[in-house]
């Protein structure tokens, strides 16, 4: 229809817009543009990352921000990613304590950040990088669901009790890592996990994951094999 055709032109506008006002070639990443002085800042964000989402970036621009993604001197992409900010950029520091503002958006460690990373992965089909860095975005957030992380010794900073980086670790095991999603009119659930290297050599399991209303699942995944219980065996199960 006339809307959707309209929302489809517009869409693609800001992809050319991001493309040519975002992108450096040269550099190989997306920055943050100036509209009032007309030009880009070289400030170097995880943010850069984010047209991998609904492929906003062409498969050339792809590749090299997965280079980038996976420099360890870049976003710390071996030990505890991502950095807010680029390691070597004159910007990064690291906010211990309260949240700093803008501070604490250079150089610390957010679910926010991550799980957006997470999804653009997935967008284009990375699937094992995109579940190596949720598995360790859920690992470094577990039992510490504080507002942002020191990326050096993981330590929790910032608001103690956080419920937006508690949802986001949730988000990560359920939707990102096993996989799962339902319909509530078909009363249908999707398992479709996506395991990284490391997960794929050890046994997880998911258990009491309310589905729909009181109607339970439980998830057990070893070398590959996926096995399952459900408290209500009217819900269909299809395995992906």
């Amino acid at each position: 229809d006339e809307v959707s055709v309209e929302l489809y032109s517009k869409a693609n506008e800001l992809k050319k817009s991001i493309n040519t006002y975002l992108w450096d070639e040269e550099k190989g990443a997306y920055y943050p543009f100036d509209v009032i002085k007309n030009r880009r800042i070289y400030k170097l964000m995880a943010s850069t990352f984010y047209p991998l989402r609904m492929k906003i970036a062409p498969p050339e621009h792809k590749n090299r921000l997965i280079e980038l993604l996976t420099n360890h001197n870049k976003f710390n992409w071996d030990t505890i990613p991502l950095t807010s900010v680029s390691k070597d950029d004159p910007t990064f520091q690291v906010t211990l304590g309260a949240y700093q503002g803008n501070a604490s958006w250079s150089g610390n460690v957010w679910t926010l950040i991550n799980e957006m990373v997470v999804r653009g992965l997935f967008d284009y089909d990375e699937k094992e990088l995109a579940a190596e860095l949720a598995v360790k975005t859920i690992y470094f957030f577990n039992n510490k669901c504080t507002e942002f992380l020191n990326p050096f010794d993981g330590s929790g900073n910032g608001v103690l009790k956080y419920a937006w980086s508690a949802s986001q670790y949730l988000e990560l095991i359920i939707e990102a890592i096993f996989g799962i999603s339902s319909t509530s009119e078909d009363k249908e659930v999707i398992i479709a996990p996506n395991l990284c290297k490391w997960l794929k050599e050890n046994s997880i399991f998911l258990t009491n994951l309310m589905v729909f209303d009181g109607i339970y699942l439980d998830v057990y995944i070893s070398n590959g094999k996926i096995d399952y219980k459900i408290s209500d065996e009217n819900i269909k199960i299809r395995i992906r």
